[in-house]
């Protein structure tokens, strides 16, 4: 990738993190949007790799994402009869 793109796609994702954090919302996430978009445009393949990736994470996750939901629940009611 060219360096005038690495500084358009990157300043201007780094400009508008700095407009979100100071306040300016709508301009910050306007201004990442552009970077980010930017970003996906250079990297097509990649993207498209990656989405067709998903069902496999999705597939993969999912008994770590239940796991991981056990433990919330049984950590919530382990708190709730401490606190009674």
């Amino acid at each position: 990738m060219a360096s005038w793109k690495r500084v358009l796609i990157f300043g201007s994702m780094g400009a508008g993190v700095a407009l979100y954090l100071s306040g300016r919302r709508a301009a910050g996430t306007a201004l990442a949007g552009v970077g980010v978009g930017g970003l996906i445009y250079e990297n097509r393949e990649t993207i498209a790799k990656l989405a067709n990736d998903v069902p496999q994470f999705l597939e993969k996750s999912g008994p770590i994402v239940q796991t991981v939901t056990a433990v919330g629940q049984r950590l919530m009611e382990a708190r709730r009869s401490a606190m009674a």
